[in-house]
């Protein structure tokens, strides 16, 4: 059988490194910044611990588990599977294989092996926050969401995002969310682009757009469109269309991966672990250090976002509590 296995980059540690990390992305890197962001974090995790690490890219099902026997073959002691693609596949391999330590980010199985760790990110608590912004800044007081694929995990920002806009201004009109699917949900650019002209035709002029590489093609067609603003997702996305993203939800990935394998070649990581606005893992833009230099167009409203750091503390302190939508993290 053809082994589908990519070797991206080897960065081989001395040869009596005690640990071999493998990342398997669950499809192609291209211009996805969150699987960029994996990639760094598990760079960055292998060289504070001094172990060898490899990457391999995966494009579908066959690929993604002929990438895991590669990686066991090679000797890997830790794997990091980030993404739902890997929900079915990784419990089997981590049965059958107890003494590697198996990392997944976000979508994890709802049984973990004892081999097997799962990092969440409160997600949501960010994504509750840029509701806020959006009921803030509406004129048509209509937003909407554009998301890759319907399941659980997307609703972590599709459904706190509408309930932050409602937190601050009760008659917002949340449009359906509108999904991108087929074979490339987070890499279609054409979809993407035609699902921002139907929202935008249906009059709302504040969009959440969560499809990674299809996000830049609902920033053109927000551009085009007078009063109307999206917010970006895992990274500053502003910079993409100044003037035309209010501001960026961030997912500090990269960091809480590096902790995660430092935990795990400890042998201190738990099995399951989230982060959220309390532990600086996920935030928005507008609220970071250096948010004047953004490019985001929040940063030139200090007073929306003076509101929306009022709201931030008080999830915070606990004030508020923002339960996850995917029923997952307690």
């Amino acid at each position: 059988m053809m082994v589908f296995a990519i070797a991206l980059l080897a960065i081989t540690a001395p040869a009596m490194a005690a640990e071999k990390v493998i990342l398997i992305s669950p499809l192609p890197f291209g211009v996805d910044v969150y699987l960029k962001m994996t990639r760094l974090g598990t760079l960055a995790a292998a060289h504070d611990i001094g172990a060898a690490v490899n990457i391999f890219e995966s494009s579908d099902p066959e690929t993604r588990a002929e990438n895991i026997r590669a990686a066991l073959n090679y000797g890997a002691t830790i794997i990091v599977a980030p993404g739902p693609e890997f929900i079915d596949i990784v419990p089997d391999f981590a049965e059958d294989n107890p003494k590697v330590k198996f990392l997944m980010v976000e979508d994890c199985p709802t049984t973990l092996g004892p081999n097997v760790y799962c990092i969440q990110l409160r997600v949501y608590e960010a994504g509750f926050l840029a509701g806020v912004e959006a009921g803030l800044t509406t004129t048509s007081g209509k937003v909407g969401t554009i998301a890759p694929i319907d399941y659980p995990a997307a609703h972590r920002f599709i459904d706190t995002y509408s309930d932050g806009a409602r937190y601050v201004r009760a008659d917002t009109a949340i449009h359906p969310t509108l999904w991108i699917g087929g074979d490339n949900p987070w890499s279609d650019p054409l979809r993407a682009q035609s699902q921002a002209a139907a929202m935008l035709g249906d009059g709302v002029d504040r969009i959440l757009a969560t499809v990674a590489s299809g996000n830049p093609a609902i920033f053109k067609l927000v551009a085009n469109t007078p009063g109307a603003l999206a917010t970006g997702l895992d990274i500053n996305e502003c910079p993409d269309a100044p003037g035309h993203v209010l501001d960026s939800v961030v997912r500090h990935i990269d960091l809480v991966i590096t902790r995660a394998i430092a935990g795990i070649a400890a042998g201190t990581q738990p099995s399951t672990i989230s982060y959220g606005l309390k532990d600086g893992a996920v935030n928005l833009t507008g609220l970071e250090a250096g948010a004047e230099q953004s490019q985001c167009v929040v940063a030139g409203k200090p007073d929306v976002l003076s509101k929306v750091a009022a709201v931030r503390d008080k999830i915070v302190s606990g004030e508020i509590v923002i339960k996850d939508p995917a029923g997952i993290i307690q």
